[in-house]
C-alpha cells in the first residue's frame, strides 16, 4: 500500500483529509476488467429502502459545517459555502455502541468493517472498503463547478441526478440544499429524484443518509419543525447535535413529500451496478483512481446517461448562460478528478484514453470544463457519450 500527504487547503483543519492512502496495483497502464474470481468477492448491487435507513440512524447526530470555497473565475472574490456534515469520530462511536467491535458470530460484517476503517480512515481495499467514508478534495470541486455554472434554486427542480461513489454526497449535498430552498409553491413541483451510490452500504448508513438528513435539517424546509425545539445554544462553528426523534423523521419525509423530491440509494460494485433508468445529470468524483476499474465505471457513467447531449450541456461545457427561454433536456456527466493517482496507474489521462479509444467500453468525447494546477492538480471532465 502507498500513502501520500496531499496538501489539501479547501478545508482547515480537518484530519479526515491529512492523507490518502491508496494501493498498489500492476504497472500496466491498460485497464483491465475484472476477472471472474474477483467478481465473485464483490459486493452486489443492492437497493437500500430509505425507511430502512432512517431506523438504522442512531438517537443523536453530532456535525460540524464543511466549509467550501467559492469562485467562477480567478478575478472573481471568493465565497464561501458551509454544507452540515456528520462528524467521522460520531459514526465512530455509533459503531462502538452497538458492538461491531466486539467478538462474537452474531455482529455485522459490514459494520465491523466500517469501523476498522474508521480507526484507520486513510486505509482503501479494493472490493472490500473504497474510500466513501472519506471527504475527497473532487467533490468539493463539483460544487464549486455547479454554483459557479449557475446551477442553483429551481434549475433543480424535476431533474433526476445520480451520484456515484457518493461516499458522504458532498455535491447531492449541495443539490439537496438548493431544493430545499425553493418557497413551496401552491401547484406542486415536479419531482426531483436523487440517487445516490456507494460501494459500501454501510457508509450509506453511517454517512450518506445523516448528511441528507442534515441537508433537510439546516435548510429552510425544516424550520417549521425547529421551531417547535427549545433554542440551541451551541456554536455553530464548532459543531452541533442533531437530535433523532420520531417527529424529526416524520418532519424529513414531509418536506420531501412536499418538495416533491425522491431519495433513492443503492451499493455495491459498478460491475453490477443496474440504473434502471436514465438521468438528467451524472456526477461522480475520485472513482478513477484504478485503471483495473475503469472498464466498470465507464459502463455505469454511460448506462446512467440520457441519449443525447443538446444545449443545456453544451451551455454547461463553457460555464456560459445563455438567455431564458431555451429547451434543457438531455444530460451532463461530470467526472472530477485528480490528475494523477502516484503508484495506482489511475488518473485523467488513461481516463480520456478509455472513453475516445472506446477499449473500455462505451465510446465518448470529453472536455475538460474546470482545472487547478496547484499542487497536485485536479480537473472536472464533461463526458459526451456516443
Amino acid at each position: 500500500m502507498f500513502k501520500f500527504d496531499f496538501d489539501i487547503d479547501d478545508i482547515a483543519n480537518d484530519d479526515e483529509l491529512a492523507a490518502v492512502l491508496l494501493p498498489a496495483s500492476s504497472s500496466s497502464n491498460e485497464p483491465a476488467a475484472t476477472t471472474p474470481s474477483e467478481q465473485n468477492n464483490l459486493q452486489p448491487f443492492t437497493e437500500l429502502s430509505l425507511s430502512t435507513l432512517l431506523d438504522a440512524l442512531p438517537h443523536v447526530i453530532s456535525y460540524s459545517p464543511i466549509l467550501i470555497s467559492l469562485s467562477t473565475s480567478p478575478s472573481t472574490d471568493k465565497r464561501t459555502l458551509a454544507l452540515a456534515r456528520r462528524d467521522l469520530y460520531d459514526a465512530r462511536f455509533q459503531l462502538i455502541a452497538e458492538g461491531a467491535d466486539e467478538t462474537n458470530q452474531d455482529k455485522d460484517d459490514a459494520k465491523s468493517t466500517a469501523l476498522e476503517f474508521i480507526q484507520a480512515p486513510s486505509d482503501l481495499v479494493p472490493g472490500v472498503y473504497e474510500g466513501g467514508l472519506k471527504t475527497w478534495e473532487c467533490s468539493l470541486d463539483l460544487v464549486n463547478y455547479l454554483e459557479g455554472a449557475g446551477k442553483v434554486g429551481e434549475w433543480w427542480t424535476g431533474k433526476g441526478v445520480l451520484e456515484l461513489g457518493c461516499g458522504t454526497a458532498v455535491p447531492s449535498l449541495y443539490i439537496l440544499r438548493e431544493l430545499f430552498s425553493r418557497p413551496s409553491p401552491a401547484a406542486g413541483y415536479p419531482e426531483s429524484q436523487i440517487h445516490l451510490q456507494d460501494y459500501n452500504s454501510s457508509v450509506i448508513e453511517l454517512l450518506t443518509l445523516p448528511n441528507i438528513t442534515l441537508a433537510w435539517y439546516t435548510s429552510p424546509a425544516a424550520q417549521p419543525y425547529l421551531s417547535t425545539l427549545p433554542p440551541s445554544d451551541e456554536d455553530e462553528e464548532q459543531g452541533q447535535d442533531m437530535n433523532i426523534t420520531p417527529e424529526l423523521k416524520s418532519a424529513f419525509l414531509n418536506s420531501l413529500k412536499e418538495h416533491n423530491v425522491t431519495l433513492r440509494f443503492s451499493s455495491g460494485a459498478w460491475e453490477f451496478f443496474n440504473p434502471q433508468q436514465t438521468y438528467n445529470v451524472v456526477l461522480t468524483s475520485e472513482t478513477i483512481y484504478r485503471t483495473e476499474s475503469l472498464p466498470a465505471i465507464i459502463k455505469a457513467l454511460s448506462s446512467a446517461s440520457g441519449d443525447g447531449l443538446d444545449t443545456l450541456a453544451e451551455r454547461k461545457l463553457s460555464i456560459q448562460e445563455s438567455e431564458a427561454g431555451k429547451k434543457e433536456e438531455g444530460y451532463i456527466c461530470l467526472v472530477a478528478a485528480k490528475v494523477l493517482y502516484f503508484g495506482v496507474g489511475g488518473g485523467v489521462a488513461e481516463f480520456v484514453d478509455s472513453v475516445e479509444s472506446g477499449s473500455a467500453g462505451r465510446k465518448g468525447t470529453i472536455e475538460c470544463v474546470w482545472e487547478r494546477k496547484e499542487g497536485v492538480g485536479r480537473r472536472i471532465l464533461s463526458v459526451k457519450w456516443d
